[in-house]
């Protein structure tokens, strides 16, 4: 981040009329070596400025940005409120609760700010200390408790010191799971190798660091074949992160594992991104959600793609269409559901009277009166049906 040495001079000045200011020491690890760092109260207005490349509100301010098609700058009051607003309305719950531990007790622990004012950590502790401000304009709501990094703390330092203090195993929960993604992604872009961002969030493995990096992979993917290029927003709204979950451990995984090749790979998963996106669209006219498509759901897929009948099932409408978008939502959701059943009923292969007993009660719930009951496709359908069950009665005659 570069140093904006103006606002720099402000806060050395202040620092140098202000002997109180220092409020006490906090340990910090800073290039791997932990050190014991002073803290001081700064007046939020005029010295503290928002980052707003801050992990753990990202897909906000992505999704702000591309609405209002423009860039956020916390140096601008009028921005400053937008950022605060979105600070605090991550999660509201917890914003409450911060706020009232906040007022009662105060600032338990100092954030950390750059040489020149940018808050690394501690930007939403910030927000509700403003809001407190406007809500009773109270001496102790004026200022935020932060540790000052050096001036010659770089990008990939900066990255490391908040990974560590918001992305461990024990933190990283009150980061939205896309947004964690986005910071790790942050890390590669700064310059870090997988080991080192994995040693910056205490508690994950390289792997796991892999598999967040291939999960952003899949859902730019998703994102780029629906028209909606780093919406991640899109994501949090319809809760689908746990969908890519799915499809890496459930289709890309098995698929690798069954020595499937690339040209393969990609089209199955295009396949499970236009389900995905089928079901968001049921679900958006839907009055109940199971009407669309689950996580579950999208667990399935793998066993489908590597059992011909049923992937055929699948894939009926969609091989008809020169671009997958073109398949009606509710036709690939029932193709997937016939692809499902015929995974159902061949686990059930040996258990012959369930089928049967099944098919009957399938062929008994046809409404006859149905105009499209008497279609050819129909009639076809009934004659193959019928030369099957002759076939199995001559089996069981002998």
């Amino acid at each position: 981040m570069k140093i904006q040495s103006e606002r720099a001079k402000e806060i050395d000045a202040y620092l140098n009329t202000h002997l109180d200011a220092e409020v006490g020491r906090w340990p910090l690890e800073i290039s791997s070596v932990k050190k014991i760092l002073p803290f001081y109260r700064f007046p939020i207005k005029p010295l503290l400025r928002y980052n707003i490349n801050n992990g753990r509100f990202a897909m906000e301010v992505q999704e702000w940005e591309t609405k209002n098609k423009r860039k956020l700058d916390s140096c601008r009051d009028d921005d400053a409120e937008i950022i605060r607003n979105l600070l605090s309305e991550l999660s509201r719950e917890q914003t409450e609760l911060l706020k009232k531990d906040l007022k009662s007790k105060g600032q338990m622990e100092p954030g950390v700010i750059t040489y020149d004012g940018f808050v690394i950590n501690g930007n939403r502790r910030m927000a509700i200390l403003e809001e407190l401000w406007m809500e009773e304009k109270i001496g102790k709501y004026e200022c935020f408790e932060a540790i000052r990094l050096p001036a010659s703390i770089g990008a990939r330092d900066l990255w490391r010191i908040e990974a560590g203090l918001q992305l461990s195993q024990d933190k990283v929960a009150e980061y939205h799971p896309v947004n964690e993604l986005l910071k790790i992604k942050q890390g590669c872009d700064a310059g870090l190798d997988v080991g080192e961002i994995s040693a910056s969030m205490y508690g994950r493995s390289e792997d796991y660091v892999r598999e967040c990096l291939s999960r952003l992979e899949l859902i730019d993917t998703f994102l780029d074949s629906i028209k909606q290029p780093q919406n991640y927003g899109f994501i949090k709204k319809f809760g689908l992160h746990e969908y890519f979950i799915d499809v890496q451990n459930s289709v890309l995984k098995k698929l690798k594992k069954d020595g499937v090749n690339k040209r393969q790979i990609s089209e199955y998963l295009n396949y499970s991104f236009a389900l995905i996106h089928a079901g968001v669209l049921i679900q958006k006219e839907a009055k109940k959600k199971r009407e669309g498509i689950t996580h579950w759901d999208i667990r399935k897929l793998g066993k489908i793609f590597s059992n011909a009948h049923a992937k055929d099932a699948f894939l009926e409408n969609i091989r008809k269409e020169k671009r997958i978008l073109d398949v009606n939502s509710k036709t690939l959701v029932e193709d997937f559901k016939a692809a499902t059943e015929i995974l159902d009923m061949q686990e059930q292969s040996d258990q012959p009277i369930k089928l049967v007993e099944k098919a009957t009660k399938a062929l008994e719930s046809i409404d006859r009166t149905n105009r499209h009951f008497r279609e050819e496709r129909v009639i076809k359908a009934m004659n193959k049906l019928a030369l099957l069950v002759n076939e199995i009665k001559k089996e069981l005659s002998h």
